[in-house]
């Protein structure tokens, strides 16, 4: 599977639209960092990083990570140390193999592969409140470190309310610059959104998973099993909470499917009961905030290749409807 079209992510990444180039790249990498060269490609993905599932020369599957630059390093290592104490701890984060490391001009980083568990459906109440359960568990193991929020930093894009109403993309590809006509609502909504969640960045931080939605975790019934694509970003606790309940429902695909206001609340009172007390009314001002800034996020990225009107599930979709119901959320 080491063959056929290279991505957008991998050209940007590897700087080359020849998937044999980029498979030497890494086989030069596993043999240097590993100790073992790559013997076979089992898949190849990733929207933001690229990412190779391979076996090794000495049996073992890994996955490489090729991460786009620019790259945080300390934020990164913090990811790395975070999955090692969560493994450690017996939750189910792959155990890194290597901590990231710069090589020939990239930036790469290596975790066991995980297999175990097939994909839930977040919209079936055991699996959602397995995922709120998962989200809150790890966040506690991890508040008992202070040290790695100190180092994760604020989170890929969709959590950088501070640089408000619109930071820089995630990816080039989207031009935040300049809203469309007729979409200067939006920039209003995420400019409030962002307000009410700067009331409350200097309280406490911890750190967790900065996006954790049903695409990344796998299952084995309604029990968590299995998670994905780890990047922290360091918060209030309620912002970490109110960023997963906008996209928990999305299943990883091309088409967006994300949750109603009804469903953010549902998930968010299994955090509460996962955590083991409940938001106060401040804390959940807050955590509100958080899924309308990072749905606005997402519907602003929308924009810059809207072609119609938004489709059902969407987050321009769903903004557009019932926008003061996510921002306003109570439970």
């Amino acid at each position: 599977m080491d063959t056929g079209e290279v991505s957008g992510t991998e050209c940007v990444i590897f700087s080359t639209g020849d998937a044999a180039e980029i498979r030497s790249a890494l086989d030069a990498y596993a043999h240097d960092r590993l100790g073992a060269g790559i013997v076979d490609v089992i898949f190849r993905a990733g929207r933001i990083d690229a990412v190779w599932a391979v076996r090794l020369s000495d049996g073992r599957s890994v996955l490489i990570k090729a991460h786009r630059q620019p790259v945080d390093l300390a934020a990164r290592l913090a990811t790395v140390r975070a999955q090692r104490m969560l493994a450690d701890a017996g939750f189910p984060a792959p155990r890194p193999i290597s901590d990231t490391a710069e090589f020939r001009g990239l930036v790469l980083t290596t975790e066991e592969l995980v297999t175990a568990g097939s994909r839930g459906d977040a919209r079936v109440s055991a699996v959602r409140r397995a995922l709120a359960h998962g989200l809150a568990t790890h966040v506690a193991i991890l508040r008992a470190h202070p040290e790695i929020a100190a180092s994760a930093g604020p989170g890929p894009a969709w959590c950088r309310h501070q640089d408000g109403p619109w930071p820089e993309p995630h990816d080039p590809i989207f031009d935040l610059r300049e809203t469309p006509s007729g979409f200067a609502w939006l920039d209003e909504y995420a400019a409030e959104a962002a307000s009410r969640l700067r009331e409350g960045d200097q309280n406490d931080r911890t750190v967790g998973h900065a996006d954790w939605y049903i695409g990344n975790a796998r299952f084995s019934g309604d029990a968590l099993v299995g998670t994905f694509d780890w990047d922290l970003v360091a918060a209030p606790e309620p912002h970490i909470a109110g960023f997963a309940a906008a996209a928990f429902t999305d299943g990883g695909t091309d088409v967006q499917d994300l949750p109603r206001p009804e469903e953010v609340r549902d998930f968010l009172t299994d955090y509460e009961g996962a955590r083991g007390r409940p938001f106060g009314p401040g804390e959940q001002r807050q955590a509100a905030a958080a899924t309308a800034w990072t749905l606005a996020y997402n519907a602003r990225c929308q924009l810059a290749f809207l072609d119609g009107d938004p489709q059902p599930g969407t987050a321009l979709r769903l903004l557009a409807d019932s926008g003061k119901d996510y921002l306003e959320l109570r439970w």
